[in-house]
């Protein structure tokens, strides 16, 4: 049976990027995704999910040496953020602090991020990738994790990091539970060309039922984000081409020029997640099989991101040797990332009740509290959570 310092379940975002600090770190590193690589170019098909990543992650991923590997021709820096609320006169914006980063952020498809980090895994050649296969059963005692695949290999590691979205067999597997909250909202996804928009500037409005963010990608073409009431959302996704175009002209609420959908259109539900606990014994969760939290401000692969750098900053190969010093290291981690998930989460549950609806109470807290935060120390605090 075959021995590894890590195995990590989930080649997406959060799972890749893991093996490649792994692998950094000096560990040997067996990653498993249940999918097949699928290659992509300049020329490949937009990917529908985008993400935000903000400048100090982008710090990390340059540090990893995955940032070299996206396809630059798509990858978008912003440094601007305005954000309305169509039903008052309340707005905000942000704008990077040139003295200390280049700009707020890169927004990126999810498959370019993938990409990246897999080339930067094949061309260390120091991970060894398992795909189309998946951890069917698992044994988490004394110093190692035994797994066996759904193919019916066997391997033994240290650490096991469970790297697999929300949806993860291994959290229950070890016995973790989770709370969810359901928003009752559905995230429609969709490209658009704008032909008056601001450059660099990511954007977002609120409206009765949800927000609609406006991430640009390129000259004139932006991912949209569209939180909608679930009962509503199916109508967006099946109207023609002419009622939708209107319908995010009427969501934008702004002169931005007129609006023509480049793409299909797609919707997930959102929900908020946690862990009860991000660890058990050797087996430790990271990203959304963690957390997970409303696409309100982009923040989802940034908090992943975050587990992952505080993960290797606590992990060595002499931790991975010794149960107690590794238990130590974990419940850091743990003590950390908990506290740091939360006030970024909580912080989005509160934006989305307050601007989801016209309760009366609510519409003026709405127009003083964004006034009131335009012109506050707190902006500092919203300006470095500036992922999207």
């Amino acid at each position: 049976m075959r021995r590894f310092d890590v195995i990590i379940s989930g080649g997406g975002m959060i799972g890749s990027i893991a093996a490649v600090a792994a692998v950094q770190s000096g560990l040997s590193v067996l990653l498993i995704e249940a999918n097949h690589f699928k290659e992509i170019n300049v020329e490949s098909e937009r990917d529908l999910r985008v993400s935000a990543i903000a400048w100090e992650n982008i710090k990390t991923l340059k540090c990893l040496g995955i940032f070299d590997h996206l396809f630059s021709e798509r990858v978008q820096a912003y440094s601007h953020m305005n954000v309305w609320d169509n039903r008052t006169n309340a707005n905000i914006d942000f704008t990077a602090d040139f003295s200390q980063q280049a700009c707020l952020g890169y927004l990126m498809e999810n498959n370019n991020l993938v990409h990246a980090a897999w080339k930067e895994l094949q061309h260390s050649g120091k991970c060894e990738i398992i795909e189309n296969a998946s951890i069917n059963s698992l044994e988490n005692e004394g110093s190692q994790v035994r797994v066996v695949l759904c193919n019916k290999q066997e391997f033994k590691s240290r650490l096991l990091i469970a790297a697999e979205g929300r949806n993860s067999s291994i959290r229950p597997c070890v016995g973790i539970q989770t709370k969810e909250t359901l928003y009752h909202q559905k995230g429609l996804v969709a490209y658009i060309n704008l032909d008056n928009a601001p450059t660099e500037t990511a954007l977002q409005a609120f409206n009765q039922g949800g927000p609609i963010g406006i991430l640009p990608i390129s000259d004139e073409v932006f991912s949209i984000v569209w939180s909608l009431p679930e009962e509503d959302c199916q109508h967006w996704l099946d109207c023609d081409k002419n009622s939708f175009e209107e319908g995010v002209k009427k969501a934008i609420g702004q002169n931005l020029g007129g609006v023509e959908l480049l793409s299909e259109r797609a919707a997930f539900p959102l929900t908020q997640l946690y862990a009860d606990q991000y660890f058990e014994k050797r087996v430790v969760l990271c990203g959304d099989t963690a957390h997970g939290v409303h696409p309100l401000a982009g923040q989802g692969v940034n908090l992943g991101i975050g587990d992952i750098k505080q993960l290797f900053e606590l992990i060595d190969i002499k931790t991975l040797k010794d149960n107690d010093s590794l238990h130590l290291a974990l419940r850091k981690y743990q003590r950390r990332r908990i506290s740091q998930v939360k006030e970024t989460s909580e912080m989005m549950s509160v934006l989305h009740h307050l601007f989801k609806d016209d309760n009366h109470i609510k519409k003026p807290l709405r127009t003083i509290g964004l006034k009131l935060l335009n012109n506050s120390p707190l902006k500092k605090w919203f300006i470095s959570q500036a992922g999207s």
